[in-house]
């Protein structure tokens, strides 16, 4: 241990300097020990509790208070909102019992249909009836990504699946959505994402169609 042998040392050199007898030096450096050895004791649990603090909560089950990518989970539509925003029902505690949450689909962005400020967008009625579509056409599961897994609306944020393909790649790719609200960590999927919108501008197809309508803030009102 390092610590103590730089204060042997020191209190050797005391011992020289002071006349102490060889004992009560022994005596200091048993004393010096007990000191070191509770100050590492302390800075270890000091080091227990903030590894404690990034690990997910203690016995708990429930999917919103964990950490990490999920596998992925049974969900079932309750009802679509628009093209990037859903209510589902899952089993989130692990009790058997299906709860509601409202879901934002992570990485993208549909023109609103209904929005207080922008109203209904170009292609918001679209995107919304074509996200309808492919949620109600098969089994529907949810994943969550590693960073938060609520926005500031109390909204999951989840990859969205049906029968196994992913709705985001599908409205990126069809020209029904753009890339955004990029936020790391939740970014496990933007390469590929990013690929199935280059995908629908070259084919100049749905949002891209319209000159200037999409910008790196959104969809451009007229």
């Amino acid at each position: 241990m390092r610590s103590r042998r730089i204060l042997a040392v020191l209190l050797s050199s005391f011992f020289f300097l002071t006349a102490c007898s060889v004992e009560e030096v022994n005596e200091l450096l048993d004393v010096a020990d007990d000191v070191l050895k509770a100050i590492e004791n302390e800075q270890a649990q000091e080091k227990s509790n903030s590894e404690d603090k990034d690990q997910p909560v203690s016995g708990s089950t429930n999917l919103l208070k964990t950490k990490g990518i999920t596998d992925p989970i049974p969900a079932m539509l309750v009802r679509p909102v628009d093209g990037d925003t859903a209510v589902f029902a899952f089993d989130a505690d692990g009790d058997g019992n299906d709860e509601e949450f409202s879901a934002r689909f992570l990485l993208i962005d549909t023109p609103e249909t209904r929005h207080p400020q922008l109203g209904k967008q170009p292609l918001g009625e679209e995107a919304k009836k074509r996200t309808e579509e492919l949620l109600e056409s098969g089994d529907v599961t949810i994943e969550f990504d590693v960073g938060q897994r609520l926005d500031k609306y109390d909204r999951i944020l989840v990859y969205v699946y049906v029968n196994g393909k992913s709705v985001q790649e599908t409205l990126l790719e069809e020209g029904m959505a753009r890339v955004a609200y990029i936020y790391p960590p939740n970014t496990r999927y933007l390469n590929d994402f990013e690929i199935k919108q280059e995908t629908a501008k070259k084919k100049e197809i749905g949002i891209w169609a319209i000159e200037n309508y999409v910008t790196d803030r959104g969809f451009q009102s007229k």
